[in-house]
């Protein structure tokens, strides 16, 4: 008992039955009160009727004493009225109901019962036009054995009542903790070290199986962060050991090479520009960037950028055109979109060789805004198509070319943060790298 006392499940579940026991309990008590009410006024009801019927006997008492006298007679009547009549003086002149001479009105008398002795009736007395009084009364057993009736099938009912109500309590309470009990037990898992664990998800799509997905998505979520924050650490110890090892041999060659210095400075100047990058990565995708969003015309966003590379990459012996939808609008980060489409810009640029052609496109639908750089380059093995989003990931034919493998990471990080995605794609020849975006109407 005490550990079902300490379960909120169980104390859910049974204060539900109490309060349901409790409802029927006081209409139980309504019903009978309001029943016993209903047959006592139809017995003084009753009661009146039949005195106002002996009442109206045009021949006096004498009448009246005859009319008594054959209705008692007749067993029916005896065994639902009894009768006396009182003269002047107050002495019962007919009529077998043994009762003193009760006040004119409706009261309860006692009377002596033949067979049980004394016993309660309910009576009407009506003052008669020669001074003498009749009395009608209804023996009140009848209406006790009905109460009696309602009550054992009452408390019957309450029973059954009850113990329904406990057992639903027990197998409500048993539910809840064994959907609550999941969940518990796949956080214990996770805890003990089985990161892979997963709330079980029911087939009825439930509250409690919306719960489940809800913690399973987070879950995935942790696991991907955590998965993304080892890839990382490894990463940023790997791709930092050379330049930091040529930082260490230039710094030893201070005071004895002229130019040691100065390269020193630039190689420090690269590792803040990577530190920059990964803290950019992180903010993007640490959330909240909406609350800065406002309306941004893509459109003419995507077309400076576009200028703004034209000569860099024309000098660089590669050609560069676009095909822009006009009056495409999106709800973000101006900044961090501009750095997006520069991101894919300088990637196609720095990972081509010359003679390649890059061309950018912007089209829409009614729901999505889709940017894409495109070019006609060696592009990406198959098995590194979806790798090169991830930080620090460069492919064997880029490891020669300058960058630290974070740009498309930026792109990828941009798009998700504004409710999109990054899309590669082979061109055959070439890649294709695609920021889906949610259009602003």
């Amino acid at each position: 008992m005490a550990s079902l006392l300490k379960s909120a499940a169980y104390r859910i579940a049974f204060t539900y039955a109490a309060a349901f026991a409790a409802a029927i309990l006081l209409l139980g008590i309504a019903v009978y009160f309001a029943a016993d009410a209903e047959f006592r006024q139809q017995r003084d009801h009753a009661i009146a009727v039949e005195a106002a019927d002996l009442s109206r006997e045009s021949g006096g008492t004498a009448d009246i004493a005859q009319e008594i006298g054959e209705r008692e007679a007749s067993k029916a009547a005896t065994d639902t009225f009894g009768y006396a009549l009182f003269d002047r003086s107050g002495r019962r002149v007919a009529g077998s109901l043994d009762a003193p001479r009760p006040p004119p009105g409706f009261s309860m008398i006692v009377f002596r019962d033949p067979k049980e002795g004394p016993d309660v009736a309910r009576a009407q007395a009506v003052d008669l036009a020669d001074g003498g009084r009749l009395v009608v009364a209804a023996d009140s057993e009848a209406i006790e054995a009905i109460d009696r009736t309602i009550l054992t099938l009452f408390g019957v009912a309450f029973a059954v009542i009850v113990v329904i109500g406990a057992a639903g309590a027990l197998m409500f309470g048993q539910y809840l903790r064994r959907r609550l009990g999941a969940i518990s037990d796949t956080a214990r898992a996770i805890v003990a070290g089985n990161p892979d664990q997963r709330v079980p998800v029911g087939p009825r799509n439930d509250e409690f199986d919306a719960v489940a997905l809800a913690i399973n998505a987070m879950l995935d979520r942790i696991a991907g962060l955590m998965q993304n924050l080892q890839q990382v650490s490894s990463d940023v110890a790997h791709d930092l050991r050379t330049p930091l090892v040529r930082l260490r041999n230039q710094l030893d060659r201070v005071g004895h090479d002229d130019g040691a210095a100065q390269r020193a400075i630039e190689l420090a100047d690269e590792l803040l520009k990577l530190f920059g990058s990964i803290l950019r990565i992180t903010e993007v995708e640490g959330g909240g960037l909406d609350q800065g969003f406002s309306r941004i015309d893509l459109s003419a966003l995507v077309e400076d950028v576009g200028e703004g590379f034209l000569p860099a990459i024309h000098d660089g012996g590669r050609t560069l055109d676009w095909l822009i939808e006009p009056a495409i609008a999106v709800s973000g980060d101006r900044q961090l979109l501009a750095q997006s489409i520069a991101n894919l810009l300088d990637n196609a640029s720095v990972h081509t060789p010359p003679g390649t052609a890059i061309r950018m496109m912007l089209d829409a639908d009614d729901r999505w805004a889709r940017l894409s750089v495109a070019d006609n380059g060696p592009g990406v093995a198959p098995a590194d198509r979806d790798a090169i989003l991830q930080r620090f990931f460069r492919a064997e034919a880029s490891r020669t070319t300058p960058g630290n493998g974070l740009g498309l990471s930026l792109v990828a990080a941009v798009a998700s943060a504004h409710g999109g995605e990054a899309v590669v794609a082979s061109r055959a020849p070439g890649l294709s790298v695609t920021m889906v975006l949610p259009r602003l109407r």
